[in-house]
């Protein structure tokens, strides 16, 4: 039977969704924990004239040849035992990467999305240059590590401040992300030259869209921000939001279509200021963006969208 393999971590609320619901379809499903990799995992596999051949062992074993499809979810680093030395478990986690994730990222299937894509597709430079491409409206935007530069960009006006990089390790490692922050002229000197910055216009909202892609099935769901924070950075404030399902413009649908292509992602979440007088703003794609809370709050069927294109009946 072919089999469906899904790349996740343990306590993933969204691949549980989706697993419970292919499950319920009668569907094979693998689950795989990259984590898991080398202590409790193992790969076989050798070349043939079709590729790689052989079997992924976690808590299950997965022969790669029956794999229909495969969701590149949230999975986790590679890890290795405490006690091994540090150069050695460096070695080891290096060799993983390239190794398991080279055979699985070989495979001829549909990826949501393909691993490759979907790193490239991160760098935010590159998304608001193919939205205008696309012809999809963009807020007036600079990069730079120029304080002059910076301030002409700004005037005497206000603008926001928002990270590249999707936010900044703290001293233990875990990953915390920057809030929306308005910064004017007077708020630039030379730190300005340690790294980079986006600084952009302050788009007025009526509201924003969260607007999440599966394949060639589009969700847009209005979120209404209920406090000051929110209405900044709807991220600081969840519990002030409300929800609702809105019309995508045809003119906005064809230019995330065209963005969607040209990134060669096949899910997506799009974020969308729209203006008091109905213009619709792109701010970002998330190319592995989270969705279930959406759905649940907005009532829209995402997790069965996302189940039809694993399966392949979209």
């Amino acid at each position: 039977m072919a089999a469906i393999l899904i790349l996740t971590g343990r306590g993933d609320l969204t691949a549980d969704a989706v697993v419970e619901e292919l499950a319920r379809r009668g569907q094979e499903v693998v689950r795989y924990d990259t984590a898991d990799f080398p202590t409790a995992s193992r790969l076989a596999v050798s070349l043939t004239g079709d590729g790689w051949a052989g079997t992924l062992t976690g808590s299950r074993t997965l022969d790669l040849q029956t794999v229909k499809s495969v969701w590149w979810r949230r999975p986790n680093e590679f890890v290795t035992p405490d006690e091994w030395p540090g150069h050695a478990r460096a070695f080891s986690v290096s060799e993983a990467r390239s190794g398991v994730l080279g055979v699985l990222s070989s495979m001829p299937v549909r990826w949501i999305n393909h691993p490759a894509m979907d790193s490239a597709a991160n760098y935010k430079p590159r998304q608001l240059a193919v939205a205008a491409r696309a012809g999809l409206a963009v807020p007036r935007t600079v990069i730079t590590s120029v304080p002059e530069h910076a301030r002409s960009f700004m005037g005497t006006e206000q603008v926001i401040y928002k990270g590249l990089s999707g936010g900044v390790l703290s001293p233990n490692g875990t990953r915390k992300f920057i809030p929306t922050t308005l910064v004017s002229a007077a708020d630039v000197d030379d730190g300005v030259t340690g790294t980079v910055h986006l600084f952009q216009e302050n788009v007025p909202k009526a509201y924003e869209v969260r607007l999440t892609v599966i394949g060639d099935r589009m969700f847009p769901v209005a979120i209404h921000a209920g406090s000051a924070a929110a209405q900044l950075d709807w991220r600081t404030d969840y519990r002030s939001l409300t929800y609702k399902a809105v019309q995508l413009p045809p003119l906005v649908e064809k230019g995330v279509r065209r963005l969607m292509d040209e990134l060669g992602l096949y899910f997506g979440a799009l974020d969308f200021a729209v203006t008091p007088d109905g213009e619709w703003k792109f701010f970002e794609v998330n190319p592995n963006g989270q969705w279930h809370w959406i759905a649940v709050k907005a009532g829209i069927p995402l997790v069965a969208a996302m189940a039809d294109a694993l399966q392949g009946d979209d």
